[in-house]
């Protein structure tokens, strides 16, 4: 099922949506696997990653939440970048699995 694109947009005065199926789509669906915390989504309260996300050891629970709730795709690389400001930033490559 298609659905809403966050941060909202609007095309033409219409929300945008992403394309189930798409690269956009499955890439939404990894960050908010990366941003929510097991506990805080009232329908599957386990979804998500443990807190702290970003310390070095979350990196593999990142990727295991990733195949677990995301099993369409295959993560291929997984980096975390901190910053001296205490930002991390998350690069995840995936290709669909077909």
């Amino acid at each position: 099922m298609d659905t809403l694109r966050f941060p909202i947009r609007f095309s033409s005065g219409n929300v945008e949506n992403l394309t189930e199926g798409s690269d956009a789509y499955y890439a939404q669906l990894l960050a908010l696997a990366a941003q929510i915390k097991p506990g805080e989504l009232p329908l599957t309260p386990e979804f998500g990653c443990e807190d702290p996300v970003f310390d070095r050891e979350s990196r593999d629970q990142l990727a295991l939440t990733a195949a677990y709730f995301v099993p369409e795709v295959a993560i291929e690389s997984l980096d975390i970048a901190e910053s001296d400001s205490g930002e991390s930033q998350i690069k995840i490559t995936f290709s669909v699995r077909e």
